[in-house]
């Protein structure tokens, strides 16, 4: 049996361990409402796959870095609100299995997503997925946003592995191309992108979902990291 390719495998949130698109385009379609900004539904997709602040810089183009960091807390907490009771989102099919398998080999699991704790700290309640990480990385931890290379290279060192033997699994541009900026593989989700464009942008696998993932990085049958058959 051949051990598994990978020292950690490093995971966005959004979009990769939960499929939460739809709630997030609701949200964005209420929030904005709210504001009276009605904004075609076409164009609300702007927001797939991009970070809360960038969103709110292109919708609200006037507004100053505090109404921006105001407008911010005020979306991200109706987002969490309405995730509590959503079904909306659900984890992407066969995370939790992947996950429950790495664990039993050893692999380290890092958690590293643009997001706040806060929200990680929601879908955790709503999803019970604190047992499967070792490590959590999240946006009030780095200096710089995807696509800058250093939330995975914080994620890395948070279990002493070094980027280049490192996995990381994304769905979105930005996050392949931090992913590959810090020397990691990469995994593309095909939750928000299709493969096509995954494979496009930088990934070196692409993948529906956790069922559907590429033999060598399945983890059905191998050993964990440095053992011996």
């Amino acid at each position: 049996m051949r051990p598994y390719p990978y020292v950690a495998v490093l995971f966005d949130m959004d979009g990769t361990i939960i499929d939460n698109v739809p709630l997030h385009q609701a949200v964005w379609q209420e929030f904005t409402r709210q504001y009276q900004l009605f904004i075609p539904e076409q164009e609300l997709d702007y927001a797939i796959g991009r970070k809360a602040a960038e969103v709110i810089k292109h919708f609200w183009p006037a507004a100053t870095p505090d109404e921006v960091s105001r407008l911010l807390r005020e979306r991200q907490e109706l987002y969490r609100v309405q995730l509590a009771d959503s079904d909306l989102v659900h984890p992407v099919a066969g995370i939790e299995a992947f996950l429950t398998r790495l664990g039993g080999m050893g692999v380290p699991r890092v958690l590293a997503t643009d997001a706040p704790p806060e929200n990680v700290e929601a879908v955790f309640r709503k999803f019970g997925f604190a047992p499967f990480f070792e490590k959590i990385v999240t946006s009030d931890q780095v200096h710089h946003g995807k696509p800058h290379p250093e939330i995975f290279l914080t994620g890395a060192n948070s279990v002493g592995a070094i980027p280049n033997r490192c996995l990381v699994i994304e769905d979105s541009s930005a996050g392949i191309a931090a992913a590959k900026a810090a020397e990691c593989t990469c995994l593309g989700i095909s939750t928000t992108q299709s493969q096509a464009q995954l494979l496009l942008e930088g990934a070196d696998f692409v993948a529906a979902d956790f069922h559907a993932l590429p033999e060598e990085l399945a983890a059905e049958g191998n050993l964990g990291a440095g053992e011996q058959p």
